[in-house]
């Protein structure tokens, strides 16, 4: 009897002291956290009940409690750095960046834009990181106005222009036997013309066509036409005719008449020759006006050849200096890389191939149970002359 009792003493005796050898086992080292540092020393044991507190790196955001204990050998969970900072700054159409340029950005950071000549800023004239994301984008209308428009029992003094500027003017006169009312002048303001003034007469007859700049009608003018009465309009070499190349007389007003835009032309020909094609397109419109911009990008499969002119280019009286690209290297995803990093191809995205040309883009996901290190920008990656930046992932409970 006396040796059943000491046995069971000494039982809850070693249960005991085992149950508190437990609760005051120390911890190992801390659980490392990507993007983050830890506040003081860095030590191999830890006592129970100590605490570390974690910091992160410039640009990223703590999300969870920034301390972690030692309790029963165990850390508890510790926080996760969630990259805010921003990629690089959008591009808008018809509009440069005035401040430096970065390839990231930090919280809070400000990118100036500048309108090219003709354009009007709408909005502010810079973009903001937040949170990872930039505010919205402004934009750059256009300000020029189109010719003047015709007025029935009138015309525009002197030649037409096909474009023209803020502030400046038109002037109208009226064909004899017909009294005008309003001013006679108007201004071009924010792309739109002031008010017409108006011609009142009697007859629906119509006086001499109207005259486009670079253009010239296929018949030989007269001072007067009557109603019903349709006239064709020309341009010559390497001009642009744009509108309708017809113009009707209607009630003693001429239709819009076109106009011939001095362009530059961005040929299919020339372009597939060095291997680009344009980087803003409005519909089909492949031409730009003397002054203006065109904005070029590689094709498919090909990178910047770095001998190579600037991919911005002005039209300068018709003519386009072409900029060129080389055929690039293509990608094959690294198995080993991907294993590395914890990620996978994006489940909506799966190919049957692993190769992708320069200038693909290919579309990355953690793997379950991993959570994003990374920016979010970081996992639909292009591939760049064969190379490929990888995102990274964790474990969530790391």
């Amino acid at each position: 009897m006396k040796m059943r009792f000491k046995s069971c003493f000494f039982f809850l005796v070693a249960l005991y002291s085992g149950k508190l050898f437990a609760e005051e086992m120390p911890c190992g080292s801390v659980p490392k956290v990507a993007n983050a540092q830890i506040e003081g020393r860095n030590k191999k044991i830890y006592e129970p009940g100590e605490t570390i507190r974690y910091q992160c790196d410039v640009g990223f955001l703590i999300v969870g409690s920034p301390e972690i204990i030692c309790r029963e050998g165990n850390w508890t969970a510790p926080p996760f750095c969630e990259d805010v900072s921003c990629g690089a700054a959008p591009e808008i159409p018809n509009a440069f960046i005035t401040s430096t340029q970065q390839e990231r950005y930090l919280p809070g950071a400000s990118v100036q834009y500048e309108c090219e000549r003709n354009f009007q800023m709408m909005g502010g004239n810079f973009v903001t990181c937040t949170n990872g994301e930039w505010s919205q984008a402004p934009t750059c209308r256009d300000v020029t106005c189109e010719p003047p428009p015709e007025i029935a029992g009138g015309n525009v003094q002197g030649v037409k222009k096909s474009r023209y500027l803020p502030g400046e003017s038109a002037h109208y006169q009226c064909w004899q036997g017909f009294e005008m009312t309003g001013a006679s002048t108007i201004v071009c303001q924010n792309g739109t013309w002031t008010e017409l003034p108006k011609c009142k007469g009697k007859g629906g007859k119509c006086g001499p066509p109207p005259v486009i700049e670079n253009g010239d009608l296929l018949s030989f003018p007269m001072k007067e036409y009557s109603q019903g009465t349709t006239l064709e309009y020309k341009c010559p070499s390497l001009y642009v005719l744009e509108g309708s190349r017809y113009i009707s007389c209607t009630n003693g007003q001429w239709t819009s008449p076109p106009v011939c835009l001095v362009a530059c032309t961005a040929a299919e020909e020339d372009m597939r020759r060095n291997n680009i094609e344009p980087k803003w397109i409005v519909g089909n419109k492949l031409y730009s006006r003397s002054g203006d911009f065109i904005e070029f990008q590689c094709k498919r499969g090909y990178v910047k050849d770095p001998a190579s002119s600037p991919f911005r280019v002005q039209c300068t009286e018709g003519t386009l200096e072409y900029p060129w690209c080389k055929p690039g290297k293509n990608c094959t995803l690294d198995e080993r890389t991907m294993e590395r990093n914890n990620i996978r191809l994006r489940s909506s995205s799966w190919s049957s191939t692993s190769t992708y040309y320069s200038g693909d883009s290919i579309l990355f996901e953690c793997k379950r149970w991993y959570r994003q290190v990374s920016r979010p920008e970081k996992f639909s990656p292009e591939c760049l002359d064969g190379v490929i930046k990888y995102p990274t992932c964790e474990w969530k409970w790391a």
